[in-house]
């Protein structure tokens, strides 16, 4: 299902391919974080990243809930939507199912997985789009993450954290606080401790540390959003 065409990307057929390309041919990474917000802002970041993921390799893309989970989830750490067709204003992709528990019904809240639509029917359409919602509370829960991802981790997968380096904070303090999440993650910090007390508001932070224990841990500046509104904003890549 569609939910967040013309809300947080256009559904127009020119407007969105103007956003989405042009794309180029980058070396490959096994993992990026990318940003959430109205896509405009971010769309550069978005081929950047896109450049380096050849068509035809599965893109497993995890959000971590904004919200909690439901009452039929709980005891569970992660769900993914039921395997389909997704028809978008750029074609067709395919969307794939790696984990237990039905995460469709999250996805009418959690737009980040939309963002990643139109990047993929353009650019890689032979590509298999993998969401996890995952709802991490506990450095206990970041490592179970990582042992459910560690067999999807083939050669031919690549990983995508949904995250914005800061919630929603004053603007002023925005810059530094941003600045200081990615130094974080360029240095390969552990972030649940920081995370749960609340030194860091990163929204995925959980999630990057559990793939980051797939590769080398430290995360390379990609670049930061044309126009942060409300939150830090930018996009890493990990190998």
């Amino acid at each position: 299902m569609i939910y967040h065409s013309a809300i947080f990307y256009p559904d127009d057929h020119d407007a969105l391919l103007g956003l989405v390309r042009p794309i180029g041919n980058e070396p490959p990474h096994k993992a990026f974080i990318l940003p959430h917000m109205e896509i405009r802002s971010i769309a550069a970041l978005y081929r950047k990243a896109f450049a380096s993921i050849p068509d035809g390799t599965r893109i497993v893309a995890i959000m971590q809930l904004h919200r909690e989970p439901l009452a039929k989830d709980e005891g569970t750490i992660c769900w993914s939507p039921g395997e389909r067709m997704e028809e978008t204003a750029l074609g067709s992709i395919r969307i794939g199912s790696v984990t237990a528990g039905d995460g469709s019904p999250y996805e009418e809240e959690e737009y980040a997985m939309e963002l990643l639509y139109p990047f993929v029917a353009f650019h890689n359409p032979s590509s298999l789009l993998c969401p996890i919602y995952a709802h991490l509370e506990s450095a206990a829960d970041s490592r179970k993450l990582t042992e459910i991802l560690r067999p999807l981790d083939d050669g031919n997968t690549v990983f995508i954290v949904s995250s914005n380096m800061t919630g929603r904070i004053d603007p002023d303090r925005l810059p530094a606080e941003r600045d200081r999440m990615i130094e974080l993650l360029e240095n390969g910090s552990h972030l649940i401790d920081p995370w749960r007390k609340g030194h860091i508001t990163a929204c995925g932070a959980p999630v990057i540390e559990s793939v980051s224990r797939l590769g080398s841990g430290r995360w390379s500046l990609m670049g930061i959003s044309e126009k942060e509104t409300g939150a830090g904003h930018a996009a890493l890549s990990m190998d």
